[in-house]
């Protein structure tokens, strides 16, 4: 039961059922499991949890200060130093804790391990132990740590944390270095996915040193920065909490309507910020990929239509929306993420830290070459494309398919909104919106475009014909 006050949970009544307490303990061995595993780091007397955090931000630094002499552009320079800065705050932050940690957390561990060993801890537990659909969590407490055992619901594995009392924050100043709509846009996208708003401050909490430096760069002026957590699940890692101090927000629903009047490159920004929070880049598959789960998809709202337009497949899934984007498209997208300078050299720059992998990913994606598959197609405007379409009668269309109606309409409108004569039909099973020859001779740009993909249509069509030794016939011989 919580008491007021006081954040520690305390016993409300005593379990005495035996199927709960053989639940609990399975949590228990399994945490014991854990630590035996990774005790070289979290009981030695002279290695901790933190250093590998602090060896991988002291060899980019290293690095960073190095490169940060090379660059004579002043807002290139001017952003590097504010990532410099961020990481230099962040590993004095980390050293305060592995100073603690060997000094106070390690000892108070060890003892706490003896006493599961002999039955004498007290243990709280918090929700349904033998309901799949509720979370069953676990709590010990000793007067430094928190040990926090969290069976997930729905089979979602159990994470295990350890939480650290009496271990302060640290502030990081950070001066607004990026242009005032590319930091909106990207703290848009990471307050919407792995963000949270407590008492009308932006808070997000992760793993990634890459995601908090972009959070400090992003929320600029005042960020406090304080240890979450130290992980133990099939690593060691130090959770980092991150909280803007300077910048208020009321609620996400206010930050949806300011997303929905962004224009095309802000929100691909946004939307690029929104992968690095709970997205995917898979080089081998070629695919970019957005999880929104069922909790966050009505908070979302019309942005999935903006998703949709922007050329990504829904697919829905247990529990979760996934909106993919494959192949050229997902490479041309990662292409125009890298085209702005100084989303790049952020990109660039923290994809050298070793958990940079999904940044790594992008660049790697963005250099991928591919054949498009839709060559025949046209550009009409940003973010739709329609394939060049010649009929029997020698007549063109310029037509695009969709599987759902939504996504089809949501074409036709923004085609409408352009003023493009634009028609919408179902032909089968699919939606297609198209423009015939009439209208597209109105348009002086897209028989300009829609000739150039014919003249290469023919000009493969020759080639073909003189590799099959076609018979010489009309003027195409």
């Amino acid at each position: 039961m919580k008491v007021r006050g006081n954040k520690r949970l305390q016993c409300g009544e005593s379990v005495n059922d035996p199927k709960t307490i053989e639940e609990v303990m399975k949590l228990i061995n399994e945490f014991l499991r854990r630590v035996e595993k990774h005790k070289g780091v979290l009981l030695s007397e002279s290695v901790t949890p933190f250093d590998k955090t602090i060896n991988e931000l002291d060899t980019w630094l290293t690095s960073m200060e190095e490169k940060a002499k090379e660059n004579n552009d002043p807002t290139i320079a001017e952003l590097r130093k504010a990532m410099i800065e961020a990481a230099k705050k962040m590993i004095e932050l980390v050293r305060q804790a592995r100073e603690k940690w060997l000094r106070t957390y390690r000892r108070e561990l060890e003892e706490l391990i003896e006493k599961l060993r002999r039955g004498e801890a007290t243990i709280i537990m918090r929700g349904e132990p033998f309901n799949e659909n509720e979370s069953f969590i676990i709590y010990i407490y000793t007067e430094h740590l928190t040990i926090r055992m969290h069976k997930m619901a729905k089979e979602k594995g159990i994470t295990m944390a350890i939480a650290l009392k009496k271990l302060k924050g640290i502030h990081v100043i950070t001066p607004n270095t990026l242009k005032n709509n590319i930091s909106k846009a990207i703290r848009y996208g990471l307050l919407l996915t792995d963000g949270s708003v407590i008492q009308n401050r932006p808070e997000m909490s992760t793993v990634y040193l890459w995601q908090s430096i972009i959070w400090a760069l992003a929320w600029s002026n005042k960020v406090y920065i304080h240890i979450d957590n130290v992980n133990i699940n099939n690593d060691i890692k130090v959770k980092l909490c991150l909280v803007s101090i300077n910048n208020k927000v009321k609620d996400k629903i206010k930050i949806v309507r300011k997303i929905l009047n962004m224009n095309e490159k802000d929100f691909l920004i946004f939307l690029l910020a929104a992968v690095f929070g709970d997205g995917n880049i898979d080089i081998e598959k070629r695919r970019v990929r957005l999880t929104i789960g069922d909790s966050k998809y009505e908070t979302w709202g019309n942005i999935t239509k903006r998703l949709r337009e922007c050329g990504f497949d829904e697919d829905d899934k247990k529990d979760v929306k996934v909106f993919e984007i494959r192949s050229f498209k997902a490479v041309a997208l990662a292409q125009r993420w890298l085209n702005n300078q100084e989303v790049a050299t952020i990109i660039k720059d923290l994809s050298a830290l070793p958990d940079g992998e999904k940044l790594r990913n992008l660049i790697m994606l963005a250099n991928i070459r591919v054949k498009q598959k839709g060559r025949w197609s046209i550009s009409i405007i940003d973010s739709i494309s329609m394939n060049v379409h010649v009929r029997q009668d020698g007549s063109v269309e310029l037509r695009t398919n969709r599987k759902s109606f939504e996504d089809a309409k949501a074409i036709w409108e923004k085609l409408r909104g352009a003023n493009y004569e634009a028609e919408l039909s179902k032909q089968g099973k699919k939606f297609v919106v198209y423009m015939n020859m009439s209208t597209i001779k109105k348009y002086p740009e897209l028989v300009i475009k829609v000739c150039e993909v014919l003249k290469r249509m023919r000009e493969e069509a020759t080639k073909a014909m003189r590799r099959l030794n076609c018979p010489a016939q009309g003027p195409w011989a």
